[in-house]
């Protein structure tokens, strides 16, 4: 059988199977590839910072499905003006050039594969994206618990007026767990396990199921929700979804974060 041959039999095995069945068999397939993407991509990511900027960030933001047109210069400089930073001795980033879907499709793959350079680098401090983006990725732990970023009184004021996403940790740990891997390899849950239930329904359909708060074991806060946020209207950068904005778990610049979504929060 040719490779070609192959690559469509491969096609018609994965159709109408769910986004881990894709991402197996691209894995499988491509990893070296994907590897080596990672590694010159952290090797840009560095050569930028240390070549082009030769300064240190004062933040470096990303935004997941962006709509405006000049979304990127105008929260660079309306965060730089707003926290008082010397852009001539700082760099302020926020990347807008990220598109995620439930195709696994070239741009999907490049943003997946940027998010996890920055974060091997420990370069990236926000994420900015529609919730059900950002509840998929913090159920994976690539976000922060807010409780170690606003204070009590703060996250009580926000969770009054239901601008808080949170991930249930149960969830968190049923994706970690042995149980969880058996069901990738065998495709059998435990239609008693909730959290069997949610995966399942994602692998085979992309849909996430957020849970209310109520509903949850142990509700963990790990995104603001930005309903009528001043900058991000400004600049049409959400125009049909509210957006949310997470700290990544290992950012290096926790203060400059919590700014840059007090800002937004505008």
């Amino acid at each position: 059988m040719s490779v070609h041959d192959e690559i469509k039999e491969q096609r018609k095995k994965l159709k109408g199977k769910g986004f881990k069945a894709h991402w197996d068999y691209f894995w499988e397939y491509y990893k070296i590839h994907t590897i080596i993407a990672v590694i010159v991509l952290i090797f840009v990511i560095t050569l930028i910072r240390d070549i082009a900027n030769n300064k240190p960030y004062a933040l470096n933001a990303l935004f997941i499905n962006n709509q405006g047109s000049d979304t990127q210069a105008y929260i660079q400089n309306g965060f730089a003006e707003y926290a008082g930073i010397d852009t001539n001795t700082e760099a302020v980033l926020v990347d807008t050039s990220n598109y995620l879907s439930n195709t696994l499709d070239s741009a999907a793959v490049a943003t997946s594969e940027k998010i996890m350079a920055l974060l091997s680098a420990k370069e990236l401090d926000v994420m900015v994206a529609d919730g059900i983006t950002l509840y998929h990725y913090g159920a994976q732990e690539t976000f922060i618990d807010l409780r170690e970023v606003f204070s009590k009184d703060e996250l009580e004021e926000l969770d009054k007026n239901g601008l808080i996403l949170y991930v249930d940790q149960g969830y968190i740990d049923y994706l970690a767990s042995e149980e969880y891997s058996n069901y990738i390899l065998n495709k059998q849950y435990d239609p008693n396990n909730k959290y069997a239930v949610m995966a399942a329904k994602y692998e085979e359909t992309y849909e996430e199921t957020i849970l209310p708060k109520s509903e949850m074991d142990n509700p963990v806060p790990i995104g603001i929700i930005l309903k009528d946020s001043t900058p991000l209207t400004a600049c049409g950068a959400y125009t049909d979804k509210t957006a949310v904005a997470s700290v990544t778990i290992n950012t290096q610049r926790l203060d400059r974060a919590k700014e840059f979504i007090t800002y937004l929060m505008q």
